[in-house]
């Protein structure tokens, strides 16, 4: 699982083997060592719950840890659907924004990314044209 925080906006993307893991466990773990040290790691997850109404992300104990609706999570699994997105209102002025995706092949490779557990991007093989 891949994360990506910018600004107010938080992204999560997921090889397939995690998107099955999500469907079948509920739950996809990761996180992220700064040292040997083990209150030195950022730790995040995706969770999935029968009783949330919405997608959301919080901060616990240096955990981010969204939750998705359960029979939410279950349909975008088994789908063509590529991601899921919410606004979650923090006060009367922002929001964060929660992204979550299925990965897929970069059009580029890249030397230092593993792609094999990656979705086939629908644009592979095909031309682009980068007009206005």
């Amino acid at each position: 699982m891949k994360l990506r925080i910018r600004g107010n906006s938080i992204r999560l993307r997921l090889g397939k083997t995690e998107v099955e893991q999500l469907a079948k466990d509920g739950s996809v773990h990761a996180s992220i060592r700064f040292s040997a040290v083990p209150k030195t790691q950022l730790k995040y997850s995706l969770v999935t719950s029968l009783t949330a109404k919405e997608i959301s992300a919080h901060l616990v104990d240096g955990e981010i840890k969204v939750t998705v609706p359960e029979a939410l999570a279950r349909e975008w699994a088994s789908s063509e659907q590529t991601g899921l997105k919410h606004e979650q209102r923090i006060d009367r002025e922002e929001s964060l924004a929660i992204l979550i995706e299925k990965d897929f092949h970069s059009l580029e490779p890249r030397a230092d990314e593993d792609q094999s557990d990656s979705f086939a991007n629908p644009f592979e093989g095909k031309k682009h044209c980068n007009h206005p």
